[in-house]
């Protein structure tokens, strides 16, 4: 294993991934208000997390293998762009998907070929 600056990026990235399905599994009441309210009642934003939730654990794990990085990350930055857009409402604590957006996209770029 290669401890270099895409590994870092790529665990990083991996571990709010995983945090944050993990947390949803275990608290979704934590979770559940910052989906947009387009998604409907609480038992469709339910699945929707669930949904998510899922697909956030095995998008952190994708990273960890370091397996076409450049699409994980590609993924990565579309999962962060949409969680900032469709919360611009409560951008005080959004606005840290930026900053991972951008930490996405520059993995991205260093993992093309």
């Amino acid at each position: 294993m290669k401890f270099d600056a895409s590994f870092f990026l790529r665990f990083g990235l991996a571990f709010v991934f995983i945090y944050v399905s993990i947390s949803a599994f275990l608290i979704p009441e934590a979770w559940i208000g910052y989906l947009p309210n387009f998604l409907g009642d609480s038992v469709t934003k339910g699945y929707f997390l669930f949904g998510h939730d899922v697909f956030a654990l095995l998008l952190g794990l994708w990273l960890l293998t370091g397996w076409k990085t450049f699409w994980a990350a590609i993924v990565s930055a579309a999962f962060f762009a949409a969680v900032t857009l469709t919360n611009l409402g409560v951008f005080l604590v959004v606005f840290r998907d930026v900053g991972l957006f951008f930490a996405a996209i520059s993995l991205a770029l260093m993992s093309r070929h």
